[in-house]
Parts: C-alpha cells; sequence; structure tokens
C-alpha cells in the first residue's frame, strides 16, 4: 500500500552478451556438438550466462527480465524447465514471475519459430523492509533443444532503500501533554491554541520530537466546536467506544475528528543537506471504519520555498471506506495500523504538512510514528 518518489533503479547490466556466439564459438573439434546443430529441427538453447545479476528497488515495482533465450529460431516447439531458488523471499509475497513459478519451478514452452521468450520476475510493494533475491536456472529442456554448455545462474536481486536511512525528526507524540479529556474546543477562526486540561494541538519542540502547529485552511474555517476529538491522546485515557487495541509507538498518538471544516497540522521545519538523494517521510494512521464520505479527506504534502507536493492522499469510495488511493490499489486501510512510506521528490528543507476534513465524531484518524529519513 505504499506511495513513491520515482528514483531511476540502479540496473546491474543484465543482457546477455553473445548469446548465440555461445552457439557458434562453442569448439568445433566437438563432433557431437555439431551433429546436434546439423540436426533438422534441433538447436541450442543459450541458456543464461552465469554470475550476472539485475538489481532493482522494491518499492519502484519494475519488473526483471531474465536473459534467457534460444541461440537460433526453432523449427519445433519446445519445453524448458527453470528452477527458482529464492533467498529471504515469498512467492506471491514478495514477488511473482511470468510465466508463473509458483511451486518453485517455471514451466516455459516455446513454439516454433520463436527464440526469445519473455519471463520475468514482477516485485510485490510490500510495507515489509527487506531485500531478497531469486536466482534461475535451467534445469530441463525438451523438443527441439539442447542446453548450452556454460548455461548457469541469474541473479535478480530487489532492494529496499527505505534500510539504512538516517532518520533526521522524528515524532510518536511521546511529548506533548495529552488531555485527559481526549478532547479540543474550537475557537471560531483559523489559528487554534492549547487549551488548560485539553489534548495539545500545538507543541513547541525542545529538541528532539518535532513541534507542530494546527490551524483550519483561510475560509475553510470549522467555527466553534466543543464535541471534536482533536490533539495529542493517551492511550490509557482513551474514551471505551474508540476501542484501539494499542498505538503504533508508545503511549500517545494524535487524534483528528469531526474538523467540520479543512484543518491543517504543519510540522517543524527539516533542514535537508543539498548532497541528499532520498528523502522518505515514514508516518502510520488509523481510520477508524465510520461513515466516511466522498467530502473527507486526508492528504499529506511536503511544503517547502516552491509549494506543496502531495505524497499521500486518501478519499472515501461510494462505499463509505477510507481507501488508499496514491496507488490505484484501492487497498482498504480502516480499522488497523497501516505505514505508508512516501519518497519526497522535490528533496529539499521543508515541513510536513497534513490536511485533514471531515464532519463527524465517529471519523476518527490516528497518527502516530512519523519519521524523516535521508540518505
Amino acid at each position: 500500500m505504499n506511495t513513491y518518489i520515482q528514483l531511476k533503479p540502479t540496473i546491474i547490466s543484465s543482457i546477455l552478451v553473445g548469446l548465440t556466439s555461445i552457439v557458434l564459438l562453442i569448439s568445433c573439434d566437438n563432433e557431437d556438438v555439431n551433429e546436434v546443430v546439423s540436426r533438422e529441427g534441433q538447436t541450442f538453447v543459450a541458456g543464461i550466462a552465469d554470475g550476472l545479476t539485475t538489481t532493482v528497488f522494491e518499492d519502484e515495482g519494475e519488473a526483471i527480465s531474465v536473459p534467457f533465450s534460444v541461440g537460433f529460431t526453432l523449427n519445433e516447439s519446445a519445453n524448458v524447465t527453470i528452477d527458482l531458488t529464492l533467498e529471504n523471499a515469498v512467492y506471491g509475497v514478495d514477488f511473482v514471475t511470468e510465466p508463473d513459478g509458483a511451486s518453485g519451478q517455471i514451466s516455459l514452452s516455446i513454439s516454433a519459430g520463436s527464440n526469445n521468450p519473455t519471463i520475468r520476475l514482477i516485485p510485490n510493494v510490500t510495507e515489509e523492509v527487506k531485500d531478497y533475491s531469486v536466482m534461475f536456472e535451467v534445469s530441463g529442456v525438451s523438443g527441439g533443444l539442447r542446453l548450452a554448455e556454460g548455461s548457469g545462474v541469474f541473479t535478480a536481486s530487489v532492494e529496499d532503500r527505505t534500510k539504512n536511512l538516517d532518520i533526521i525528526a522524528f515524532t510518536s507524540f511521546e511529548e506533548p501533554t495529552a488531555g485527559a479529556t481526549n478532547n479540543y474546543e474550537a475557537d471560531d477562526g483559523v489559528e487554534q491554541i492549547n487549551k488548560d486540561g485539553l489534548n495539545s494541538v500545538d507543541y513547541v519542540s525542545t529538541g528532539d520530537e518535532l513541534g507542530f502547529d494546527f490551524s483550519y485552511i483561510p475560509g475553510e474555517e470549522g467555527g466553534e466546536d466543543t464535541s471534536l476529538y482533536w490533539g495529542v491522546t493517551n492511550v490509557l485515557n482513551e474514551p471505551d467506544e474508540w476501542d484501539l487495541p494499542f498505538f503504533q509507538d508508545g503511549m500517545q498518538a494524535y487524534v483528528a475528528s469531526d474538523a467540520d471544516g479543512l484543518a491543517e497540522i504543519v510540522f517543524d521545519e527539516v533542514t535537508i543537506a543539498p548532497s541528499t538523494e532520498i528523502l522518505l517521510v515514514t508516518l502510520s494512521t488509523f481510520f477508524v471504519d465510520a461513515s466516511w464520505e466522498d467530502s473527507d479527506e486526508f492528504d499529506v504534502f511536503w511544503r517547502t520555498s516552491d509549494g506543496d507536493e502531495l505524497l499521500l492522499s486518501f478519499r472515501g469510495d461510494e462505499n463509505d471506506d477510507m481507501r488508499d488511493q496514491p496507488d490505484g490499489t484501492g487497498n482498504v486501510i480502516e480499522n488497523s495500523w497501516v505505514t505508508f512510506n512516501a519518497f519526497v521528490q522535490n528533496v529539499k528543507t521543508g515541513r510536513l504538512v497534513l490536511q485533514i476534513g471531515n464532519n463527524s465524531g465517529s471519523e476518527l484518524v490516528f497518527l502516530d510514528a512519523i519519521r524523516i529519513g535521508v540518505k
């Protein structure tokens, strides 16, 4: 369910060099080889040159083509079996292949007149942070084929570039004060301030967790409201009807409901060094199953001197479900903690901004475990 910056993947050259030459340059002194080549309807499978590796980033979901081809155009149909060896990967969870390789093998049929079948590994974009690899090796051929000498193992390597980032800013809302009532009385106007005994909606950082400021978008103020849940809340004091099993990180989180307008939470500015290549925003959400409507919104931006870059955008659909729209999958994100990784394209100094618009006390969204990482 993830949304991502479109950085170009680093692809180690994986195109087989001179596959046809593998066949043509086999020693002419080998009478068995020459005999097979000259047989009508017979040819070599050039196979897979040993030791080649292609690497892609998992978050882009870019397919890896396996460099397999036949030395000559087939005069008759043939079949090939390719064994898969997995390292730190689960078929169907981390990746799939074309043709299907769920059994641990790919069975490939090549029709007469063909010599360049398509074999691909397609990464599944997941929230789990890990690297993995899949090795492809021809284990059998039949029909009008012979396996070329020197056919070896090709490795498809998939990396998760969210690993090993330097976390330069974060908050899990542990430092601000959580109101005992989990409630907040909104003022009639744009800017909102903390009130004694109520949830903190603003926080001035002391140097560890990010500070933040809550206000309404001018012209879309919610007006005075004494019944909304908003601001930093403590799991120990949550109302029974919330029924959250836990918060994502620690004892506190930020809750938002019944904005009756379009509210904005702006976090402290984060300085990004000019040499930074990757800027990643990670946050966790818990959308309570409720009467979310098409008019409700939850948007995440990276705000710089150039303007706002949209990172994530959630909306209700015709079934009143909050769904993950950015990646086009329509994954339901209700009633569970979901962590989103959003790569920033405009990699420069900026602020994380959340805009939330809803109009019901039951339309609760919790925020937690916000991280900003760079590499």
